[in-house]
């Protein structure tokens, strides 16, 4: 088996963390070369000697999805992007939820107004906080697991133990502990953050248009001359040897050879050229590019992949994938990051759970500064809201995302000026 390049379409990341797990997974492939996954594309490059299965595996192990990416396909911009409105979905239902949370507490805040007893107070707040948990944030709390159970805990992991250990004094003041409950915020946690995941989508989606517009730039349709008839076919149904009729305005369906007829042609996406270009008998032709004046029949010799467009697409796709040095430095520190949270919110827990007159004596000097902070409070409240503080304002998707997309973003903006990029480093 030869060493080739195969690409895979990953599911479910959401931060350099998790593009750490994948790379280390599919790097252990026996076969492997080398294994490069870009967050902002949501794909995999890999060089070596290995099969499609084996590398789908080593990805599924580590609880995300993979598929196989075949072809370039053309992209319809008319089509709804699924995952922006899914997450434009899950934040607005996260927010009209959250926003009953709120009115649900306005009798805490204003004096004289109280709730009948606490106990209808704080099984509404978990009740409500269960809803945003269990369906817009559904997805969070699978992710979560799944990197958890796999020992690559990931940002997910982050936002989950601090609404889970909301959502747990909710449930310790319902049966009686001596405890602030926190319940209602853990609503309110899922509700900012899948805010950020809406944002980032929508990042994504606008770095990601370079290429989608540029392979819509070929023609979606082609008549095909069979026994001496013109038939109407989809651009992705040309098969090699086809003869294609492109009349004067028509874009050339697909790379071809001028078998019949002659023209002027407009190469300016493909060339630069401002000027037609004379075609005629035996003269090769670029898909995209536009017949100006004369009827001409031809051959098709490149489909799919292998045609100029397609070929242009996937450079601008390699510099959006090449790692500069400040990326991997970036994933090198996000790597590490989350575990590094974990332990810090541990000990920030026992430290209040131990220590609590340390704590609060320390906490004292700033009680002017963070006015919401309650030291009249009991040990395990403070430790359980210090602890929940520190995982809930660790989130590395910044540092991880914003390399990326800024070289995504320069290189689909040089692709639509004439300038292709072939590796980012550079």
């Amino acid at each position: 088996m030869a060493i080739e390049s195969i690409e895979l379409k990953i599911k479910g990341m959401h931060c350099s963390a998790c593009v750490g797990t994948i790379e280390r997974a599919l790097n252990k492939v026996d076969g492997v070369e080398s294994a490069v996954v870009n967050l902002t594309l949501e794909k995999a490059h890999i060089e070596g000697e290995v099969s499609f299965d084996q590398l789908i595996k080593a990805v599924e192990d580590t609880g995300y999805e993979a598929e196989q990416i075949d072809k370039l396909e053309i992209p319809d911009e008319k089509t709804p992007d699924e995952n922006l409105n899914r997450a434009k979905n899950h934040m607005i239902f996260a927010w009209v939820t959250t926003a009953i949370i709120m009115i649900w507490m306005i009798p805490k805040w204003i004096s004289g107004i109280m709730w009948p007893n606490d106990t209808l107070y704080i099984y509404g707040m978990i009740i409500l906080s269960i809803v945003v948990l269990a369906f817009p944030g559904r997805e969070t709390l699978k992710s979560a697991w799944g990197s958890a159970i796999h020992l690559s805990p990931n940002m997910d992991v982050l936002i989950a133990l601090g609404s889970l250990a909301c959502l747990v004094t909710g449930g310790l003041k319902a049966i009686g502990m001596n405890i602030h409950s926190f319940a209602g915020i853990a609503g309110m946690i899922m509700a900012f953050h899948l805010t950020g995941r809406y944002i980032e989508t929508k990042a994504r989606g606008r770095s990601s248009q370079a290429i989608k517009r540029l392979m819509s730039l070929g023609a979606k349709n082609a008549l095909i001359l069979k026994d001496g008839k013109e038939i109407e076919k989809s651009v992705s149904s040309i098969l090699l040897g086809d003869i294609m009729v492109v009349k004067p305005g028509e874009k050339i369906p697909t790379d071809g050879l001028i078998v019949k007829g002659e023209s002027a042609v407009d190469e300016s996406i493909a060339t630069g050229e401002s000027l037609p270009v004379h075609k005629g008998e035996g003269d090769r032709v670029i898909g995209a590019t536009i017949n100006i004046d004369g009827s001409i029949q031809v051959k098709a010799t490149k489909i799919g992949k292998d045609t100029f467009i397609s070929q242009m697409a996937k450079l601008v796709e390699e510099a959006q994938t090449t790692k500069i040095p400040i990326q991997e430095f970036a994933d090198s520190v996000t790597a590490v990051f989350v575990p590094i949270v974990l332990v810090v919110a541990t000990v920030t827990f026992l430290a209040w759970k131990v220590f609590p007159e340390i704590m609060q004596n320390g906490m004292a000097m700033f009680v002017n500064i963070f006015p919401w902070v309650n030291l009249d409070a009991s040990p395990t409240t403070m430790a359980i809201f210090a602890a929940v503080a520190v995982l809930v304002i660790a989130c590395p998707c910044a540092l991880g995302l914003a390399t990326p997309t800024a070289l995504m973003v320069g290189s689909g903006k040089g692709a639509e000026n004439g300038i292709l990029i072939r590796n980012g480093a550079a």
